[in-house]
């Protein structure tokens, strides 16, 4: 009998200690500042790699015909589905301490958004989520090329093609491949 008492205190300390350990942890800021090694490599990316050179900016930015909407995407239930302000620390031109330069500046690439006409017909609604949506004009509607991650990321970016472009009927979906980020939005494209 005594030991069945002691077994369940134990086990009953065990999970208190648990649970006042996870949540000191989760109080915690377990970001750090980088290390001197991680600075003197960084610097000396800086240095060697072309940074000078924003033509690639020029050409991200290249056929720019209309900003994405600002406000937080919800779902049906109120949900938070896509947070368009999320990402945008990363305007910053020059990288933290802690971040490699090189990826930084990738990172400041891919996080130029909006609607884009890449070439006669073909449009790009870019950092909507995760992924692009292309849309191709065609004499009798549109193709979209891989309609992002959900149902509403995909129908505000349909809603943003036509509003700078006139509503066509969408004739056709197409998926690159697989990933989610490039089929789980078509029931924002099509019924």
């Amino acid at each position: 009998m005594i030991g069945k008492s002691f077994l369940k205190v134990s086990i009953l300390a065990i999970i208190t200690a648990g649970l006042m350990h996870g949540a000191s942890a989760q109080e915690q800021d377990l970001r750090k500042d980088a290390t001197d090694a991680t600075k003197a490599a960084n610097a000396a990316l800086l240095k060697q790699l072309p940074f000078k050179d924003t033509s690639d900016f020029n050409d991200a930015n290249k056929g720019f015909v209309a900003p994405l909407p600002a406000d937080l995407i919800k779902g049906s239930s109120g949900n938070a589905i896509w947070n368009p302000q999320q990402y945008s620390f990363i305007k910053d031109t020059t990288a933290p301490d802690t971040v490699n330069p090189s990826l930084w500046r990738q990172s400041r690439l891919i996080n130029i958004s909006g609607l884009f006409e890449v070439t006669d017909g073909i449009y790009q609604v870019r950092n909507l989520d995760l992924s692009n949506m292309t849309i191709i004009e065609g004499s009798e509607g549109i193709t979209v090329i891989d309609p992002l991650v959900s149902e509403e990321t995909a129908k505000i970016a349909l809603d943003l093609y036509y509003s700078k472009r006139g509503k066509k009927p969408v004739k056709a979906v197409i998926y690159t491949h697989s990933h989610v980020d490039h089929y789980g939005g078509v029931r924002g494209v099509v019924s």
